[in-house]
Formats: C-alpha cells, structure tokens, sequence
C-alpha cells in the first residue's frame, strides 16, 4: 500500500493561472520582444485592473476544474494510491512568535491571489484536503509521513517546497514531475543547513553571513547527529554571542517541521546545547560569587558573620 502526502498549496497556486495576459494588451517593445502585460497609470504605478462578478465566477469555476485536473494528472502519474493532502489552515504559532515570518511577502495586496484561499476551503468542504488549523500545511504532511512510516505503509510526498527535504523518503516534484529519494542521511543534512542559513523567502535570519553553499561546506563532512548539533552551535555563539541561545531557539522554532503533534524545537535536547549552558550557569555562580561581599561569601578575615544563634527575640 502507498499513500501520496500532497502540498494542497501548490496545487491551488497552481490552478489559478494568470489573468493579466487575458486582460491587459501585450506590451512590445521596438525588437517585439515582451516588455510588460501590466498596464501603468500616470504615476508609473500598476492599475489595478477590475472584473466583473461574472468574470470572477467563470474564473474561479476555471481555477477548480484545475485543481481537480492537476490532481487527477498527479495522482494518475503517481498510479492511483490512496492520498492524503494538506492544506494552509487558521493561525500558526510561528506568526505568534515572530510576527515578521513571512510577513514581507504580502506587502502588496494587489499581487495576492484572492481565489487561493477559496480553492483551498472547496477542497476541504470536499473532504479532499485536511486544513493545517495552528501550524502548517509543511508540518501535517511530516506528522503524516511520520505516522505512516511508524506502522509501515509506503508514502510518497507530493511537493515543490524544499523545506519538506529534511523528511526521508520518495518525493515527487509537482511542478518538474520528477521523483527523487531523499536519505536519512540527506534529510538530517538539510535539516542542520536550513537552521544555519536560514529562508530568506520566509524572513528567518539563520545565522548572517552564511548562505546555501557555506552551510554546507561547515556541515560537510559531519554525519552524526550529535556532530552537526555542535557544528551548527559554533556558529551561533560564534556570530551571536551572549544572544545565541535566543536566536537559536527563535530559528529553530520557524524552520523546524513537526513529526508529532506538539513537536516543537527544543534545543535542549542537544547534549552540546545543555552542556554549554550548563557551563554558562557555573561560570555566572562564580561571577557572582566573586563579586559578592567579604560576609556573605565567608572570606570576611574575622569571620564575623551573623548567625541564627545570635538572634534574640
């Protein structure tokens, strides 16, 4: 038995083509080549463009008989497992502990596609897709995969995102129609990376300074887990200093895809982790000691401290 985890999102992004190139003139240039299909107002600003009630009922009827073909296509290609698909819900913790996670990327109302979101509720009025209600659609399709490989059913996980490559297994790219294996190995490698660099397209710093290709040549080489814990802790406390233990926690959190319900990133499940901090608290005891008063440290040369038997009441 095999059971294809779909990314409902992309299926729904997919679906909705392009309305510009219907409504607005092509836009040539001297050498006919394409400039724009984007029609400008007299400020040099997009114009928005308007449609009709009609217009829009015909186009999202469009988007969900595509929807329903590219699944069809999928899961033809796939032959015909049994599937399970995931789709954007309400809320999500990381918007409650960084409200700046992906907020760059609806800046401008006008470039958002307000027929994604009804794709998604059909789908799941259907009862095709599963709402990601309190976390993400990323972090379903892992608890699925999870689940299924725990009581032994074969999955394949259905995608273009490169965020669910830290999950092993068969991945069929939606878009490319190309199935790749990704190892254990692989995916604990991609994992480590996507918690140093970061995603820029979903505002997480990482750590600055180090991209896709330098992640990489830090964690080459390193295996084991325990090893690419400490490789990846170096260069927090190297870049962030008294901070890394925050920023750690801050990045951890946003790249990190549940496998369970309430699997959330606890860095303190790195034995590098609770050793460092471990020493940080001894060293801060010591300081504090040090600074502490000759009475209350007991280095007082008379030794002159006050003690119960002194009390009188």
């Amino acid at each position: 038995m095999t059971v294809a985890i779909i990314d409902g999102d992309v299926l729904c992004f997919i679906a909705c083509k392009n309305r510009w190139e219907k409504k607005v003139p092509v836009i040539l240039n001297d050498n006919n080549e394409l400039v724009s299909y984007v029609r400008l107002d007299s400020d040099g600003k997009r114009k928005p463009l308007e449609y009709t009630k009609d217009e829009d009922r015909k186009f999202l009827e469009e988007s969900w008989d595509n929807f329903n073909k590219h699944l069809k296509t999928l899961l033809d290609m796939l032959y015909n497992p049994d599937y399970l698909m995931a789709v954007k819900g309400k809320d999500n913790y990381r918007n409650l502990l960084y409200p700046e996670y992906k907020n760059h990327r609806h800046r401008d109302p006008t470039k958002q596609n307000v027929f994604v979101p009804i794709l998604r509720e059909l789908a799941v009025a259907e009862d095709m897709a599963v709402a990601a209600d309190g976390i993400e659609a990323d972090d379903l399709i892992r608890i699925w995969a999870e689940q299924a490989r725990s009581v032994g059913i074969d999955y394949i996980i259905c995608s273009i995102d490169k965020d669910l490559k830290c999950i092993p297994g068969r991945h069929w790219d939606i878009k490319k129609n190309i199935l790749l294996e990704i190892s254990e190995e692989e995916a604990r490698l991609n994992y480590y990376t996507q918690i140093l660099k970061g995603d820029p397209t979903d505002n997480i710093m990482g750590v600055p300074g180090i991209g896709e290709v330098k992640a990489k040549k830090l964690l080459a080489g390193y295996a084991n887990e325990e090893d690419l814990q400490r490789r990846v802790l170096e260069q927090y406390v190297a870049v962030y200093g008294k901070n890394w233990f925050h920023e750690l926690v801050l990045n951890g959190r946003m790249i990190h895809i549940m496998r369970t319900y309430n699997d959330y990133f606890d860095p303190k499940q790195w034995p590098c982790v609770v050793e460092l901090l471990a020493k940080e608290k001894l060293k801060e005891e010591e300081r504090l000691k040090q600074e502490a008063p000759d009475e209350i440290r007991g280095d007082s040369p008379n030794n002159n401290r006050i003690s119960a038997k002194d009390i009188k009441i």
